[in-house]
């Protein structure tokens, strides 16, 4: 039988949480994994960052309160506008 985790995905650009996933134990990503994913609240297609446990969600709100994601969500925006996404 395979372990599962509820994995927490937040918008770069708004700082709100997303769709969460399931992940299999065995197939773990660095931490603040980004992933383009449709925000709900932007609706656009932009990074998240995945969020592991509790204090990965902690460190992320407190770095998007600094605006340090400002000017990657700025890129990836303009990423997918100029056509670099499918």
């Amino acid at each position: 039988m395979r372990n599962y985790t509820e994995h927490s995905f937040y918008c770069i650009k708004c700082g709100k949480k997303g769709i969460p996933c399931m992940r299999k134990d065995s197939a773990k990503h660095s931490r603040f994994h980004r992933k383009k994913l449709f925000c709900i609240y932007c609706q656009t297609e932009i990074n998240h960052i995945e969020c592991n446990d509790q204090y990965d969600v902690e460190e992320f709100l407190e770095n998007f309160s600094k605006g340090v994601y400002a000017d990657e969500a700025e890129a990836s925006i303009s990423f997918v506008r100029s056509g670099g996404c499918r």
